[in-house]
């Protein structure tokens, strides 16, 4: 609700700035309004990842305000609030805590009333510098307020972090990649996600220090549409999850399973796809670790197989088989679950596709298992032998036919192996007493 309020208000000041005899009226409202905004990022309120998704709904306004609005510093502290709510709060100018300071009526002398009468020295929490007061003699173009706000970006002008893992100002440097991290040009926005992957490689401490922040970036930067921002932004969660994968598997499968709200179902479906990848990405990385997190990582593509959308459910899937080559094929009681899951996706999918893939699935089994099949999977090779034979008789795709063939032959070798195994002429000496 305060979401579309204050959308309404910013609209209305970007189509007709205030001018006439309401102008008093309309500077107040939109003052409010920012100033509310301002307050919740300066925290008046405990926002959440959710709380911050809506938010970023002010984003397009906010942008053309800080370009279009006649008043200098009302521009200032739109782009202000722009890069505060892109980078969840951990970039705070002075202007904005000055705002919010007088939304809530703290200390009259240091915060302003409105943004036409928010003072350019206002102090910054940390060291009494003053912020350097900007834009008073004409409105700054965006290219040159960017500038200026990457020349001010030092640790004795941003304010504290609200993110919990922040005790203390971002460094210079990392602040302006996390910055650049929300460039609106993709080819900026990549080159800073690299860059901060590269630094959880070296394993920069203030990068380590802040890694949730990071992969709050990183997971917001995998939705993009250009396929280099969200590779990189792959990356950079897989190097995370590979240093702590305690701490980062738990939020990749909890957001894989149920992904941001607001979105359409196309968009959550690919971004579940591109959060598989990063799943599988970590997998590798983990290497014979990943045995620890057997688990969660099946259940997590299992549920992926009953999507609403066939392309992710033909994706979990194909996760789900090279899982199972990374695991060594060590199931365990699992493997219940992971047939009967492949029986009913090749029995009754309507998508040629995803029933394809289950029964592909079937053989990355035997032929993984090899001799070992009828040992592991001596409770369910009844019940896939059935489903393969369905497959070849009933199934109307050719591909899927000519992967249950392919099965089939696998488990007439493994069994023939097992029932007729090789005859070897030894010659024994036997020394009598």
């Amino acid at each position: 609700q305060v979401e579309e309020f204050v959308a309404a208000t910013l609209q209305r000041a970007c189509i007709s700035p205030a001018r006439g005899p309401g102008a008093a009226a309309e500077t107040q409202t939109l003052a409010m309004a920012m100033g509310l905004v301002a307050a919740m990022l300066s925290g008046a309120v405990q926002l959440q990842s959710g709380d911050f998704a809506v938010l970023k709904r002010l984003v397009p306004l906010l942008e053309e305000l800080s370009c279009t609005y006649p008043e200098p510093l009302t521009q200032e502290l739109a782009a202000d609030l722009r890069i505060a709510i892109c980078t969840h709060g951990a970039f705070s100018s002075g202007t904005v805590g000055a705002a919010a300071d007088g939304m809530l009526g703290k200390k009259p002398g240091t915060g302003a009333q409105s943004p036409a009468s928010i003072p350019g020295g206002a102090p910054s929490p940390r060291g009494g510098r003053a912020v350097p007061q900007r834009g008073r003699s004409r409105p700054s173009a965006p290219a040159e307020r960017r500038e200026e706000q990457s020349v001010s970006h030092e640790p004795g002008t941003v304010a504290p972090a609200p993110a919990p893992c922040a005790d203390s100002p971002v460094p210079a440097g990392l602040q302006e990649l996390l910055v650049s991290a929300y460039d609106p040009q993709p080819p900026g926005r990549a080159a800073a996600l690299r860059h901060l992957a590269s630094l959880i490689t070296q394993r920069d401490p203030e990068a380590l220090r802040l890694r949730e922040k990071l992969l709050q970036v990183f997971l917001e930067n995998v939705q993009h549409e250009d396929s280099f921002v969200y590779l990189s932004a792959i990356q950079g969660i897989a190097l995370l999850s590979s240093e702590y994968p305690e701490r980062i598997l738990p939020v990749l499968l909890a957001r894989y399973e149920c992904p941001a709200q607001g979105t359409d179902d196309t968009a959550a479906a690919i971004t579940r796809m591109k959060l598989g990848e990063v799943l599988m990405r970590v997998t590798r990385a983990l290497g014979d670790m990943v045995v620890k997190h057997r688990e969660p990582l099946i259940q997590a593509f299992l549920r992926g197989a009953r999507a609403t959308d066939s392309t992710l459910r033909a994706s979990s899937l194909s996760n789900l088989g090279e899982l199972c080559q990374r695991l060594g094929f060590q199931l365990g009681s699992i493997i219940h679950e992971v047939t009967a899951c492949l029986t009913a996706v090749a029995r009754t999918d309507p998508e040629a596709e995803v029933r394809r893939a289950a029964v592909h699935l079937v053989v990355v089994l035997l032929r993984g298992l090899s001799e070992k099949a009828t040992e592991v999977l001596r409770d369910v090779l009844r019940d896939l032998y059935r489903l393969l034979k369905h497959v070849v008789v009933a199934e109307s795709d050719g591909a899927t036919v000519l992967h249950a063939q392919l099965a089939l032959e696998e488990l007439d070798a493994v069994m023939r192996r097992v029932l007729f195994p090789p005859q070897v002429l030894e010659k024994k000496i036997v020394v009598l007493p």
